[in-house]
């Protein structure tokens, strides 16, 4: 089954806490702190690989989380670190944040590597906060949290020469006839509802890769008959055959299909338009001689190529005039790639940050007392106190000093919290003080 969308929820490992831990050896009666740190957590990778052709694995299994991190341990051990895990996705997926749209990455090259989430920090063991005037510590640092984010993945298969038209032009008997594809071929409307590929070799070193892109109809742009399922899988191609239909084109003839087809590639994206397009006509074997259809091809290439296009004949039934058009195509497809070479586009530096909310007071109640009391989600702070246990004494001093050292008292004042004001953070709670 081919699936070409699929939205994901990733959450990386946790790290592992740091260990409170004293030497404890014959004849070292006053062994200082041995407590290691934490592992990091295991990240969630995304990779490109050439065997996978679709979602479906994604579809069926959305959830993906990497390992946590090991807890630090005595004699100053360091806990190990997570297991990644790595998910294969199809070369030509795009990796957008499901929330706000914005794209992360376009794996469009086999190997490619995307991290999706970031596995947390390990927890530093006591034996990091020993001081000149803190000589054995009492506490440890707690674990970073893994990142979690929800994503949805897009498939946009990539082809040389993508074959576009309306429905039951023959795209499907072309690349059957042209490669050993074999797609599905029937006389109705919308047999292919799946785009599919075929390699041609025309010689030892031409071959070209040609995608079946289901029949576009009008309003495509706006998703009329699948259209943005669609249309969105011929982007990446350099060079387009557009084949027209020279039989069955009582209701739409072949001018307004060739105008109405491409009206819709500039709505849905204008760079499309300005691509090579090569201009097939085809079922040419069933045209007669000295027929009124054929006069009317005669005018229609006269039309198209008043407007720059090349135009052929051909019959995917029978083989007629597919060699030309596809030898034309790979010429195409070389003059674009060296221009490509020539202008190479930059390519995007992803930096990954771990979101952190500011600092904010949510909520303020009064007590009779005058005592205040303050939500305080997100910024430095939550961060300290997430990661020590302030019931601890030694590790609420150490968190107490470094509020101070880190300006966070001052940020506090700001806000009008004043001494004596409890403060709550998450299912943690202590009564402000300078």
């Amino acid at each position: 089954m081919f699936i070409d969308e699929a939205t994901i929820e990733v959450k990386a490992g946790d790290g592992g806490n740091g260990s409170v831990a004293f030497r404890r050896e014959k004849y070292v009666p006053h062994g200082g702190p041995s407590g290691g740190d934490g592992g990091r957590g295991g990240n969630v990778i995304l990779r490109a690989d050439a065997n996978i052709k679709t979602l479906i694995d994604c579809s069926r299994r959305p959830h993906y989380k990497g390992g946590r991190g090991q807890h630090g341990m005595g004699d100053n051990k360091t806990g190990s670190n997570g297991d990644d895990t790595i998910l294969l996705l199809p070369v030509g997926t795009q990796v957008s944040d499901a929330e706000t749209g914005e794209l992360l990455a376009d794996l469009s090259e086999p190997g490619q590597t995307m991290i999706a989430a970031v596995g947390g920090e390990g927890g530093r063991g006591n034996r990091r906060f020993v001081t000149s005037s803190r000589q054995a510590p009492r506490f440890a640092e707690g674990a970073d949290e893994g990142q979690e984010r929800k994503l949805k993945l897009a498939l946009k298969i990539l082809a040389d020469v993508a074959l576009i038209g309306f429905p039951n032009a023959g795209k499907s008997t072309f690349i059957a006839a042209a490669s050993a594809a074999r797609p599905k071929i029937a006389d109705y409307p919308f047999t292919t509802l799946v785009p599919n590929l075929g390699v041609v070799k025309l010689d030892n070193t031409t071959q070209i890769v040609l995608a079946d892109i289901p029949g576009l109809i009008r309003g495509a742009h706006k998703g009329a008959g699948l259209g943005h399922r669609f249309l969105k899988h011929i982007e990446r191609a350099p060079v387009f055959i557009h084949l027209l239909d020279s039989v069955n084109f009582s209701e739409l003839s072949m001018w307004r299909q060739f105008m109405t087809l491409n009206r819709e590639l500039k709505k849905w994206n204008e760079e499309l338009v300005r691509r090579p397009q090569l201009i097939a006509i085809n079922k040419i074997d069933a045209v007669s001689e000295g027929s009124e259809s054929l006069a009317k091809i005669e005018q229609l290439e006269e039309k198209l190529q008043a407007r720059g296009c090349e135009v052929f004949r051909i019959s995917a039934a029978t083989g007629e005039g597919i060699e030309p058009l596809l030898w034309r195509a790979a010429h195409l497809l070389q003059a674009e790639r060296e221009a490509a070479a020539a202008n190479p586009a930059p390519m995007p530096t992803l930096t990954y940050v771990r979101p952190q909310k500011p600092l904010k007071a949510v909520e303020i109640c009064n007590y009779e007392d005058g005592m205040s009391e303050w939500e305080v989600e997100g910024g430095a702070l939550s961060n300290l106190v997430r990661r020590f246990d302030i019931s601890n004494r030694d590790a609420a001093l150490f968190v107490h000093q470094q509020m101070e050292r880190q300006g966070i008292n001052e940020e506090l004042k700001r806000f009008g919290i004043k001494a004596g004001d409890l403060l709550h953070m998450g299912d943690a709670a202590f009564v402000f003080e300078e």
